[in-house]
């Protein structure tokens, strides 16, 4: 219920249309494999928000195809988790904090925030 509140309140990053497109294009490289209920996840899904993201959400908990692919190609059976597609091969980023990290240098930039949306 928190969560659902928090969301509510925390208004999502605006960007120029053009800058938009080109961070969507950019994310589309990734996927946040999750559970619903881990309270990191949440923690990452809430960055995603406030930073307005499109992220695909793949939950391990509900399809064991994402979890037999998390725990092949990534390593582990853990999450949250962010499947970053790269030229020279994916890169699997463990642990919320480094995750969120990852994401507000990539997509967190002085040509996207504007002085009333900082993440």
């Amino acid at each position: 219920m928190l969560h659902w509140l928090t969301s509510l309140i925390s208004k999502p990053l605006r960007r120029d249309p053009a800058r938009q497109r080109q961070v969507d294009q950019e994310t589309s490289r990734l996927a946040l494999y999750h559970f619903p209920l881990c309270p990191f996840c949440i923690k990452v899904n809430r960055v995603i928000r406030k930073l307005n993201l499109k992220i695909e959400q793949r939950n391990a908990a509900s399809d064991p195809n994402w979890a037999d692919e998390l725990q092949q190609f990534g390593g582990k059976l853990q999450t949250p988790c962010l499947k970053i597609e790269q030229q020279d091969g994916d890169r699997w980023l463990y642990e919320s904090d480094d995750i969120i990290r990852y994401l507000r240098q990539r997509f967190a930039t002085s040509q996207d925030l504007s002085k009333d949306h900082i993440a």
